[in-house]
């Protein structure tokens, strides 16, 4: 459903998670959130603040469906998509999973332009998305049933 609902865009479709706010984490690996002033229980903002905090401008999307994504979860049921830029990445993942479990995180650092040796994993606080955190390179990442994370991945 997700994938031919956003796969509409070219077509007319828009995508928007108009149902009760939608799903912001899944919403997240379509590049998308719900829209202003559509639900007051899901208000888009901090989210598009975190995305000006990290420089979302300029980045390139690379979803999870790209064969050669640099960040992958090794599950077919939490899913990475990476916005990149110069030096950084935004990961979004995104659960689908029955229950709640942990990725790890497999990371294609040079592609990223990150030195792993220096590299930092943390998420940013989020109001109403998630609370601030941060992960060791490699350290498994619990993610929620039908939640997720938005993380950092830069250079210290």
């Amino acid at each position: 459903y997700w994938l031919t609902e956003i796969s509409g865009i070219p077509f007319g479709l828009m995508g928007e998670m108009l149902q009760d706010g939608g799903n912001p984490w899944r919403g997240m690996v379509y590049g998308m959130t719900n829209r202003m002033p559509w639900s007051a229980d899901a208000d888009p903002r901090p989210l598009w603040r975190a995305w000006d905090a990290f420089g979302m401008r300029g980045t390139r999307m690379i979803g999870y469906w790209v064969d050669a994504s640099p960040v992958r979860t090794g599950r077919a049921d939490v899913l990475a998509t990476v916005y990149a830029k110069p030096g950084a990445a935004l990961v979004a993942l995104a659960s689908w999973a029955a229950a709640d479990t942990d990725v790890a995180l497999t990371v294609d650092w040079r592609a990223l332009g990150i030195d792993p040796a220096a590299a930092t994993v943390t998420a940013p606080e989020i109001a109403a998305f998630q609370p601030a955190r941060t992960f060791a390179a490699g350290e498994p990442i619990p993610v929620p049933r039908g939640k997720g994370w938005l993380l950092v991945l830069a250079t210290r």
